[in-house]
């Protein structure tokens, strides 16, 4: 049976989950639906070959991901549990369970049930030096152990000009803070080289950030922090001890300033950014951002570090690949690389030949 490329899905503000409708229509003409009370808002979702979009369930254990294109239909008229089909198989989720249902516009992978927590996968890395660690880390976002907060991405919206100096409107789906390992109860931002960071936006659909796009970030924050910087004494800034040190200061001056863990947050962290260095200097990585609150970043951009220095400045914030230009979904890659184009990205003065780190 051929799949739908659009599915209409009717949604509630996600109160009062099982008190709303879901369509799936079919381009046969056929639909199931599941009739349910106080239906108040239509959202659709257009699913072509570039949509990463997930159906989104925020259960008592964490938010979970199945890809739109990858689903089948939806049963809610079990009693206890929702159903799943995919494949021709069916996955049950305990209506109990489900806290709210939304639509994420990227699908990340599931945290496995036995991860471990933040603190102790840094525990685990303490002592390990850069080529020790690398593989770990990698291994943990593969895996999918982030926290839930990393799979929660905010709607940006710009006006921005091509090279022509036309003007379109940009829309951006941005991870609402940086790269994280663990728990929402207990995670730690990670710093990583820029291959790692590359290989791990390249399998969650996303691509690392732009100097334009990092100053962009920072407009749409809500909030936003004062940089925490620490005074270099040896290689300390470094090592592992000093990331964890650097993520507790960081959650308790948000906290201090009565921001939420879900809101979109800067100021925090040098960006790994792409820019038309990375080409020209392989071997090196591109950092830029860590704003102050008027706007102005601590860090220009920068290519001086070779790409196995990470320090506890560095983050990574992942950006959905899918970018619409005037309503069009687009590639961000593809965009970047256009004459004409790149300029919606990128504030440099050529398209970009190379748009990820090569790994």
């Amino acid at each position: 049976m051929k799949r739908s490329r659009t599915v209409l899905l009717l949604l509630l503000p996600l109160t009062l989950l099982f008190s709303q409708e879901l369509i799936f229509e079919k381009k046969s003409g056929t639909s199931q639906r599941v009739d349910l009370s106080r239906l108040e808002r239509i959202r659709f979702a257009e699913l072509d070959t570039l949509s990463h979009a997930a159906l989104s369930i925020h259960t008592v254990t964490g938010i979970r991901h199945f890809r739109l294109s990858d689903i089948d239909s939806l049963d809610m008229k079990d009693s206890t549990d929702l159903r799943i089909f995919r494949a021709g198989s069916a996955e049950r989720i305990r209506r109990a369970d489900i806290d709210k249902m939304a639509i994420s516009p990227v699908t990340l992978p599931d945290r496995p049930t036995d991860a471990r927590n933040g603190s102790q996968f840094m525990q685990d890395i303490l002592g390990m030096n850069f080529s020790q660690r690398e593989p770990l880390i990698l291994q943990e976002f593969l895996n999918g152990n982030i926290p839930d907060i990393a799979r929660n991405f905010i709607t940006c919206s710009a006006t921005f000009t091509d090279a022509d100096g036309v003007a379109h409107t940009v829309e951006y789906d941005v991870m609402s803070d940086y790269l994280s390992i663990g728990s929402d109860a207990d995670y730690c931002r990670v710093p990583m080289g820029p291959k790692t960071a590359q290989e791990i936006a390249d399998a969650y659909g996303c691509i690392l950030s732009t100097r334009k796009l990092c100053d962009d970030i920072w407009q749409h924050a809500t909030v936003r922090l004062n940089p925490i910087p620490y005074a270099p004494v040896g290689d300390n800034n470094s090592q592992v001890y000093k990331f964890i040190e650097h993520n507790t200061d960081i959650n308790a001056a948000r906290s201090a300033a009565g921001g939420q863990i879900f809101e979109l947050i800067a100021g925090i962290k040098k960006d790994v950014v792409i820019c038309n260095a990375i080409k020209s200097k392989p071997g090196y990585v591109a950092i830029y951002g860590w704003h102050y609150p008027g706007g102005t970043p601590i860090q220009p951009l920068y290519t001086g570090h070779v790409d196995y220095y990470v320090d506890y400045s560095h983050g990574i914030r992942l950006i959905n690949a899918i970018v619409r230009v005037d309503g069009v979904p687009m590639n961000a890659h593809d965009i970047l690389r256009d004459p004409l184009l790149y300029k919606l990205l990128s504030d440099e003065s050529a398209a970009m030949q190379q748009t990820r780190y090569l790994y």
